[in-house]
């Protein structure tokens, strides 16, 4: 605790307990909602529009052109809207970067600790992420990349919003 409590502090990471005023308020009213969450970053967890984009990680030219079209109508509808999703191939990388480029906080619920950005491909945007949203994950420093971290990710991100819009799927 003592190792992870420094690691933290060093790299500007806030842990939210789940009765911390900061904790995302909609996320506490799930029944598995993770007792403690790491956030790096600038956005307001508990604005009053938050709105996940999810999909496929085989993006089409068509999920391309959606995700930057619905998040400019966002933008003109309601300019306070947070942008959600996971940061991974596809849909979710998409998303937040047509929120960066609108000027729109975004933040990428990650499945591992904020020691690492996976994909590593994905590290640029996941920098910009920190000063226009954030990055936020319930998985301490050192956690390895699993599979089944990525299905238990999916429940904050869909836990944390008011809507959940899916862009694409696998057929």
């Amino acid at each position: 605790a003592e190792q992870e409590w420094a690691f933290c502090q060093k790299n500007g990471i806030r842990c939210l307990g789940i009765n911390d005023e900061a904790y995302p308020q909609r996320l506490q009213n799930c029944a598995d909602a993770p007792v403690l969450l790491y956030y790096m970053g600038t956005a307001d967890l508990n604005t009053q529009h938050i709105v996940s984009m999810v999909g496929t990680r085989q993006i089409t030219g068509y999920g391309k052109d959606l995700c930057r079209s619905f998040v400019r109508d966002m933008k003109s509808l309601c300019p306070d809207a947070l942008v959600i999703s996971g940061l991974a191939y596809g849909v979710d990388v998409h998303c937040h970067r047509a929120a960066l480029n609108e000027g729109m906080d975004t933040i990428g619920v990650l499945a591992h600790g904020l020691d690492q950005i996976y994909p590593r491909y994905h590290r640029e945007t996941a920098k910009q992420m920190v000063s226009r949203g954030g990055l936020l994950t319930e998985y301490m420093s050192g956690t390895p990349i699993d599979k089944r971290n990525f299905v238990q990710r999916n429940r904050i991100v869909a836990g944390i919003t008011d809507a959940v819009i899916v862009v694409e799927s696998a057929a």
